[in-house]
């Protein structure tokens, strides 16, 4: 079946339920999400019912479910093994849940996708044992898959640990400057938006051409997203984000605008706040209002929309005109002007 991979092809196509409102052409995905959930759960499943209950604890919240999104309209560029692409999205998937496990207890989360974080929830050694649980399980569903495919997921997961490792060391680091940070947003966050463009164009046996080109898109797309988040993350819109507004900033991991803003005035107000030895509430407030007068907030979302037009504009370019291509065109749009 040429150009229309999916997860179910006994049942009967369906719109699928992707909290992705503004993203037109959705519709060219026959996605059955509810299989994707149901085969996560199955992979969690242990002797410990504690374990599965935390083990559980994001699946069954949601998400917007981009990645094996991601993976099926990459896979639409060829001709896909269907029996194959099911374990490598949810794969895909329980390793992002386990890299938001981990990030939670790092950044001491007391949220996250508006309920308690699984480390507010049971303590930090409960979630940080739920989070490598969930990191062994996507592994075992890769286990019977090609070498190539345990190799790249493989590949991401250390570099996806060695970006957190790197935001770690450059806490409260009021200098740290935007091409290391950018380079940790990378390695961080996009690395699991660019694996499933790269593989589902490899699993459907794309040409090597357009496998590198949803590769460079999904980059793009990542840096994109993050750099939204961390711009809506100091604009009171966390709502939908799921993890309270200055959390990151009290943390000492400072987004993209609160750096621009430091480099606007190294040692103007933002950075006689910042380096307080605590932040009360009133601290997050007002530094949080001294980025958003800074100008600095413009400066992440022209970034933004910058990468988002490598995406959608540059990194597409060879793929032929197709619906697919405008779905993932329309993405890259709209991860830069939602508001969640």
């Amino acid at each position: 079946m040429s150009g229309a991979s999916h997860f179910a092809p006994e049942s009967p196509a369906r719109a699928p339920s992707l909290p992705l409102g503004e993203w037109p052409d959705v519709g060219v995905l026959h996605v059955d999400l509810d299989r994707l959930d149901q085969t996560m759960l199955t992979a969690v499943q242990s002797e410990d019912p504690q374990l599965n209950r935390m083990s559980e604890e994001l699946i069954t919240r949601g998400g917007k479910r981009l990645r094996p999104a991601l993976l099926i309209l990459a896979a639409q560029t060829g001709t896909a093994d269907e029996s194959l692409l099911l374990p490598v999205a949810a794969a895909i998937e329980l390793l992002h849940a386990a890299s938001l496990y981990h990030d939670d207890i790092m950044d001491r989360a007391a949220t996250r996708r508006g309920a308690p974080s699984a480390n507010a929830l049971w303590g930090n050694m409960s979630a940080a044992a739920a989070g490598t649980h969930l990191l062994a399980c996507a592994m075992k569903l890769l286990a019977p898959l090609p070498p190539e495919v345990v190799s790249a997921v493989a590949e991401a997961t250390l570099t996806v640990c060695t970006g957190q490792l790197r935001e770690t060391q450059h806490a409260y680091d009021l200098g740290l400057d935007e091409e290391e940070h950018l380079r940790i947003i990378e390695m961080k966050t996009a690395t699991l938006i660019e694996l499933p463009c790269r593989l589902g164009a490899q699993l459907a046996s794309a040409h090597p051409r357009h496998v590198q080109a949803l590769s460079t898109y999904g980059r793009h797309l990542g840096i994109a997203f993050q750099l939204t988040d961390d711009a809506l993350d100091l604009t009171g819109e966390a709502t939908g984000l799921g993890k309270p507004t200055g959390t990151d900033l009290r943390e000492g991991i400072y987004a993209h605008s609160v750096l621009a803003a430091l480099r606007l005035d190294p040692r103007g107000r933002l950075a006689t706040i910042l380096r307080r030895s605590a932040l009360r509430a009133t601290d997050v407030a007002e530094a949080i209002s001294v980025t958003r007068d800074s100008g600095a907030l413009a400066v992440t979302h022209a970034l933004a929309a910058r990468h988002a037009e490598l995406a959608a504009a540059e990194a597409l370019r060879s793929l032929p005109d197709s619906p697919t291509r405008s779905s993932l065109r329309s993405l890259a749009s709209h991860a830069v002007t939602r508001r969640r």
